[in-house]
């Protein structure tokens, strides 16, 4: 598959948002909710994997994305990664069991239902090569690397790059380049 560029991500994503508008009307609201915007989370967690690199000591067998969410999300993802490789490993998604089964995770998505466990998860993937991916606020304070965002109806994301950096995780200036915002330090 090849590297999508901010203007191919966009691209890709108005095509996205074309199809959904020709869903009918009641399919449509259904369909936004619990497809739609989990699709395209879903393909940025595939895509962060070829903008970030991960230290050596990372390397496994397999390529594991964990997610910690809804079904409907879990499914979008299924459907994203299948037949999917990262640096040539198969990638799989994985439910850990526990936040210290996370530190085997490449990437950790804490969806909105863990935000009241997120000091929970990050504090055991914490050093680790793991790069943490939310979507509330409570995950963001808490450190995660990134963070979705709906603005302006439209699904994107902050990164901090600091918090990247002290897990040993190199963040492509492609990848920030297409963020909403970048911070530093734990400014934004």
């Amino acid at each position: 598959m090849a590297i999508l560029t901010s203007a191919g991500v966009r691209a890709w994503a108005a095509g996205l948002l074309a199809a959904w508008l020709l869903v009918p009307g009641p399919a449509r609201a259904e369909q936004r909710t619990a497809t739609a915007e989990d699709d395209i989370k879903a393909a940025f967690l595939f895509n962060f994997t070829k903008f970030i690199a991960w230290p050596a000591a990372a390397q496994a067998e397999s390529f594991q994305i964990c997610t910690l969410a809804e079904p409907a999300f879990n499914a979008a993802v299924d459907r994203a990664l299948a037949g999917e490789s990262a640096d040539g490993r198969p990638i799989v998604r994985v439910s850990p069991a526990t936040p210290e089964a996370a530190r085997a995770c490449h990437i950790l998505f804490l969806g909105g239902v863990e935000s009241q466990r997120a000091e929970r998860w990050l504090a055991a993937v914490r050093g680790a090569p793991v790069l943490v991916v939310g979507e509330s606020r409570a995950a963001w304070d808490r450190g995660a690397q990134i963070n979705f965002v709906l603005d302006e109806n439209r699904v994107r994301f902050d990164v901090n790059a600091d918090a990247a950096s002290g897990a040993g995780l190199t963040i492509s200036s492609k990848l920030l380049r297409v963020a909403r915002k970048v911070s530093a330090r734990g400014r934004t």
